[in-house]
C-alpha cells in the first residue's frame, strides 16, 4: 500500500524526536543534579547505554566520594551475613554460593534521601513503586555472589516484584569484585569497545558476556522485567569474587507491587 507524504514525513519525525526527548531528558538530569550537588566534589553523572532489551545503563559519578563515605560509615556496626531468597519469598544462607556481609540503612538519612531523589529523576527510571530499604553489600577477600537474579519467579507468592535496580559502588579498593552480566552481549564495535573499556572488562572472553569494574562512585542501573512484569533472563548476574582488598556496593531495589 502506498504512504502519503504527510504519513512518510510523521514516520520520520516521530523516531527522531523520541531520540530527542532521549538525550533532553538526559541532559536535564545532569544539569538539576549538578545544580543539587553544588558544594560536592565530583562530577556531574554521566549516562552509557549498553542494553536496550533488557535495559542496562551504566552511570558515571551518580555518587560523590563524600556520598560513598557517608554511606559506608552508616553500614559500620550493621552487618550480618547476606541471605539468599527462595521463590516464596523466604530468606536461607548459603556462604558457597553467597559470601558477602548486607547492612540495612535508614531511609530517613538525608543523604539516602537525595541520593533517592536523583535516581527518581534519572531519565531511564521507570516510577512503577517504590524504593526497598536501602542496603549495602560488604564484599572482603573471596567474597562473591553467583549467577541470581534479582526478580522472583512467581511475584503473586511474595505479592510483587523487583522492577529494577541500582547497584552502586561506594567502596572499591580492591583486585576482581566485577559485576558480570553472562547473557548481555559485548560492545560490538572497535570504536564502541576502545569507550568501554573504562567500564567494562574488555581482557574477558566474549563469551563471557559483560563484566563491569567495581569503580568508586559509579552504578548500574537495569530493568529486571519484561512489560508483562515475567523476569528477564538477560539480567542474570553475579559478583565476581575479590581476590584481594574490599569492594562495598549499595542496592537500590524498586518494589512493584502484584
Amino acid at each position: 500500500m502506498a504512504v502519503s507524504t504527510p504519513l512518510k514525513i510523521i514516520a520520520v519525525l516521530v523516531p527522531a524526536i523520541a531520540v530527542f526527548l532521549a538525550i533532553s531528558q538526559s541532559g536535564t538530569w545532569q544539569l538539576l543534579n549538578g545544580i543539587i550537588n553544588q558544594g560536592i566534589a565530583g562530577s556531574e553523572p554521566q549516562t552509557y547505554v549498553l542494553s536496550d532489551d533488557p535495559v542496562v545503563v551504566y552511570v558515571k559519578d551518580f555518587v560523590s566520594h563524600q556520598e560513598a563515605a557517608h554511606l559506608a560509615n552508616l553500614a559500620n556496626g550493621r552487618f550480618a551475613p547476606s541471605p539468599m531468597w527462595d521463590n516464596d519469598g523466604k530468606p536461607h544462607i548459603d556462604k558457597a554460593y553467597r559470601l558477602s556481609m548486607t547492612a540495612k540503612l535508614d531511609r530517613t538519612d538525608p543523604v539516602i534521601k537525595r541520593i533517592e531523589d536523583r535516581a527518581r529523576s534519572f531519565p531511564f527510571y521507570k516510577n512503577l513503586g517504590d524504593f526497598m530499604p536501602i542496603v549495602v553489600q560488604n564484599y572482603g577477600i573471596a567474597g562473591q555472589y553467583r549467577d541470581h537474579y534479582d526478580w522472583f519467579d512467581d511475584r503473586h507468592a511474595v505479592g510483587g516484584n523487583i522492577v529494577s535496580t541500582f547497584f552502586v559502588y561506594i567502596h572499591s579498593n580492591c583486585t576482581g569484585g566485577g559485576t558480570n552480566f553472562a547473557r548481555l552481549n559485548p560492545p560490538s564495535s572497535l570504536d564502541e569497545e576502545e569507550r568501554w573499556c573504562e567500564f567494562i572488562d574488555c581482557d574477558r572472553p566474549l563469551d563471557e558476556g559483560v563484566t563491569f569494574k567495581p569503580i568508586l562512585g559509579n552504578a548500574i542501573y537495569w530493568e529486571n522485567l519484561h512489560a508483562d512484569d515475567s523476569g528477564h533472563v538477560r539480567t542474570l548476574h553475579a559478583g565476581m569474587p575479590v581476590t584481594s582488598g574490599n569492594k562495598m556496593g549499595m542496592n537500590m531495589w524498586t518494589w512493584k507491587t502484584a
